[in-house]
């Protein structure tokens, strides 16, 4: 049994169940292979102004405390930038052991704060004894980044994956209409506006598309404000709903309700949204980006657009809500089967044999 100090500065609650979700996928995952989880210092709900600033210092504070407890193997970071602020004062002296886990602009953001939070990434990194990344592609964007980092110390691990018990498609009776679903963040970069757009240009053109269709949207985010008040301008609202943020355990039901999911994002460390609609069975539009069109496979379980491109989201929508059914058909048997290698149990146990390969050099 390998004692961990587990550390991230994102982690679900009761008050805040869709904060850091997979975070504490991963969490349950450690343990439910055996490891002992000693110390736990999460921030587990959202915060801002004064609030975020005071969370984060007493957060930083119980970090360090627990690292120089000592207790444990090796200390577990979720985030790059903001959680390993604990691990600063350690780097210089009696540096512990510890692995990182990086979810995507905490290694390649460009924003101010990124750059002011990343200013110790590269020595964080030099002696860490191991890192996690979502996707191939992600290893890549390390390796560029940090050409020096050891490529046998990188562990590509999805996300914790997805559990194919419960995710999975629903046999129901032929509905009316078609539904399209969005569940992401309301945030820069996640292709909200354009998705909007999309709909607002093909009701001018071709409103006979959208005479029984409805996108459904859940999620939030900073823009949540910018969202419903983009919806009223470009008249929208008789087709676009907005519920707001999901409940992990509201997910499944939530899927099993479209005729098709859509990623308009602008980029992206996996894309486990994708996977989670395919193991539904859920066909999926998505931005022609990488990691994304590793997953969703255009003509095979969905269809590729442009990203940040309305114009190519519109003629995509149109494609597969005008669809032949045979052809609908074909994309949705093929969904599930394209993403097995996602199964969650088998995410977990990898993970765990390539961290033991890494820190102990042995397998379970």
């Amino acid at each position: 049994m390998r004692k961990i100090c587990f550390i991230a500065n994102l982690f679900p609650s009761e008050k805040d169940p869709s904060f850091g979700s997979f975070v504490g996928k991963n969490y349950e995952q450690l343990k439910s292979h055996g490891n002992e989880i000693v110390s736990k210092i999460v921030i587990d709900y959202r915060t801002h102004g004064i609030y975020k600033l005071l969370t984060y210092v007493k957060f930083v504070a119980r970090g360090i405390r627990a690292i120089a407890k000592r207790d444990y193997d090796y200390v577990y970071f979720h985030y790059l930038t903001y959680s390993t602020l604990c691990l600063i004062p350690f780097l210089f002296i009696n540096r512990p052991k510890y692995v990182i886990n990086i979810h995507g602009d905490d290694l390649v953001g460009v924003s101010l704060t990124h750059r002011v939070m990343g200013f110790f990434s590269a020595l964080i990194l030099r002696h860490s004894a191991a890192v996690i990344v979502p996707s191939t592609y992600f290893k890549d964007c390390l390796l560029d980044l940090y050409p020096w980092y050891q490529k046998n110390k990188i562990i590509v691990s999805p996300s914790a994956g997805v559990e194919f018990a419960l995710f999975k498609p629903t046999l129901c009776s032929d509905r009316e209409g078609f539904v399209l679903g969005y569940v992401s963040r309301i945030d820069e970069g996640k292709g909200w506006q354009e998705l909007l757009e999309a709909l607002a240009l093909i009701k001018e053109t071709q409103p006979h598309v959208l005479s029984n269709f409805k996108l459904k949207m859940y999620g939030t985010g900073s823009q949540v404000g910018e969202l419903t008040e983009k919806i009223l301008n470009l008249k929208l609202s008789s087709l676009v709903s907005y519920f707001g943020a999901l409940k992990p355990n509201e997910l499944v039901e939530k899927y099993q309700e479209m005729d098709a999911f859509i990623f308009p994002t602008h980029r992206e460390s996996f894309g486990l949204v994708a996977v989670e609609a395919l193991a539904c069975g859920i066909p999926v539009l998505a931005s022609n980006i990488n990691p994304v069109n590793e997953i969703v496979i255009d003509g095979k379980n969905g269809l590729h657009f442009e990203a940040k491109n309305e114009a190519s989201i519109a003629q995509k929508i149109i494609e597969i809500v005008t669809m032949k059914s045979s052809d609908y058909r074909i994309l949705c048997s093929n969904a599930r089967e394209s993403v097995s290698q996602y199964n969650s149990t088998q995410v977990a146990s990898d993970l765990v044999n390539e961290l033991n390969q890494r820190i102990y050099n042995q397998e379970y």
